[in-house]
């Protein structure tokens, strides 16, 4: 076999692993949203807990900055709403830019990078390579004597599946889609003060509208440069850098100083927070929210599922292996990009500062670059 033709070899052999382990994911995704309704609405203990009221949910406007609900909730029908919520997420993460399936028909005949302007393909190998990432950095500092702890939660499991989700959806509204929200809104309006003439009010009633929910769109609406052509370095301004670092930090805080647990959370969540805020800024209010659920809804609903049902246990415990070697394949990709890129940038370094290639060249987001490492060796 030529060298060409194993390198095709290999790039189609990923590209079919990749979308293999991918798709099945998102399947057991579909499946916890059902079998969280099961769970809280088909089983004694999830209907006791169902048609109970409670007060004071937290709600957060800017980070730490909330209050809570103050009058009574029944639990069942917020389930209910929150359930909608994360579907409507899924429903846009599944449409986004080019659906699930037109990404996945025209795979073998694109570049693997292709597969990641879909929403929900990116988001298993996202979600996974960050629940290594938090395994990783809790084991290690756990072995140094830092403390990790344990989440404050009910102590039924049922009122603690409920609280979770309730988190998973209001943080990320108080911590990403308000704060980088606003931000987004006043930084568009703005830098297309210029268009102001071309702008209708009707355009810039919908410039409003989008900016906190899709920001990629918005900018193109105003001619800014975007994440998805331009990548994370180019296509983020030093203004929402600043906001994803600052959310992201608050997030990591928050955790230890409101959340139960000890310090060592601080590191884990804000780099979370980090992913919740690119992939914001990337992909549309939709990304944050299904990170934030796989950590919280998703991963409790299986869990809890395995303790009522022990069959169920080897279905969870088959989707956190396959969860790990995405997570662990991502990394090791993640890494061979960084020393790539240091590489060339040693290359490149005897140019002449003031080059006009340095200021010309288009920056590949690390989404695509994730896919595009295996394409340039089939070059």
């Amino acid at each position: 076999m030529a060298s060409g033709e194993l390198k095709t070899f290999i790039k189609l052999t990923f590209a079919i692993f990749l979308i293999v382990i991918v798709l099945l994911l998102i399947f057991s995704y579909f499946l916890a949203m059902f079998l969280g309704l099961a769970l809280f609405f088909f089983t004694p203990e999830g209907s006791n807990i169902s048609v109970l009221y409670v007060r004071g949910l937290p709600i957060w406007l800017f980070t730490m900055v909330g209050f809570g609900v103050p009058f009574w909730l029944n639990i069942g029908v917020v389930f209910l709403v929150l359930w909608g919520v994360f579907a409507i997420c899924l429903i846009a993460a599944w449409r986004f830019r080019e659906s699930l399936q037109e990404v996945v028909r025209k795979s073998l005949s694109r570049p693997i990078k292709k597969l990641f302007d879909n929403c929900l393909f990116a988001m298993p190998v996202i979600n996974s390579m960050m629940l290594t990432a938090v395994i990783a950095i809790h084991s290690l500092q756990e072995a140094g004597g830092v403390p990790t702890g344990e989440a404050s939660l009910p102590e039924n499991p049922f009122e603690a599946f409920f609280e979770l989700s309730w988190h998973a959806l209001f943080e990320e509204i108080g911590f990403r889609l308000i704060p980088i929200g606003a931000f987004l809104i006043i930084y568009l309006f703005w830098v297309g003060r210029g268009n102001k003439a071309t702008l209708s009010w009707g355009q810039r009633m919908k410039l409003f509208l989008i900016a906190p929910l899709f920001p990629d769109k918005a900018k193109k609406m105003v001619g800014v440069r975007t994440v998805g052509d331009f990548g994370f370095r180019s296509g983020i301004s030093f203004g929402e850098w600043v906001m994803v670092f600052f959310t992201s930090i608050v997030f990591g805080l928050a955790h230890y100083f409101g959340g139960g647990w000890n310090v060592g959370k601080i590191t884990s969540a804000s780099l979370v927070g980090l992913a919740m805020g690119l992939t914001y800024l990337l992909y549309g209010f939709q990304a944050p929210i299904l990170l934030h659920w796989f950590f919280n809804y998703y991963s409790y609903a299986y869990h809890l599922a395995s303790e009522l049902h022990p069959t169920i246990l080897t279905v969870f415990l088959l989707i956190d292996f396959f969860t790990l070697i995405l997570g662990v394949l991502g990394w090791i990709i993640f890494t061979i990009i960084g020393i790539r890129k240091i590489s060339n940038f040693v290359k490149r370094k005897p140019r002449h500062p003031l080059s006009p290639e340095v200021f010309t060249m288009e920056k590949p987001s690390v989404v695509n670059d994730f896919a595009s490492t295996v394409d340039e060796n089939a070059k």
